[in-house]
């Protein structure tokens, strides 16, 4: 019984000096580097919603293009005109609605559920 007890000491003490001996030393060589792919930026001519704000704030685009409204928020936002020219009603948590643009100008618009959200799409 003495012997067993000894070697499972012997071998909790090897365990600990790998475990330690691992941890010490350079630390550049114990650096961890992602070999996934990284995240992809949203699509061009796309408006995030997240953390309760448009993302870009100010979007620049050419006349007729469609812009995509993503909600990447756990809550329901609209892009609504300041001025009545669209509305995209609800876009629940995940959602994406779109508007087209045919028209240079400035268009300010706001989330009717959180008024501190708020943006501009800048047609040329």
């Amino acid at each position: 019984m003495r012997a067993v007890h000894g070697t499972m000491g012997l071998i909790g003490l090897l365990l600990i000096s790998l475990l330690v001996g691992g941890c010490s030393g350079n630390s550049s060589s114990n650096s961890y580097t992602p070999t996934g792919p990284s995240p992809n930026p949203p699509p061009a001519n796309t408006v995030l919603m997240s953390g309760m704000a448009f993302s870009p704030a100010t979007l620049t685009v050419s006349a007729g293009t469609t812009v995509t409204w993503k909600n990447d928020d756990t809550m329901a936002h609209t892009s609504t005109s300041d001025t009545g020219v669209w509305d995209t009603g609800n876009i629940a948590a995940g959602a994406s609605k779109t508007t087209t643009f045919p028209t240079a100008g400035t268009y300010a618009y706001h989330c009717t559920y959180h008024s501190g959200m708020k943006g501009t799409v800048v047609v040329q």
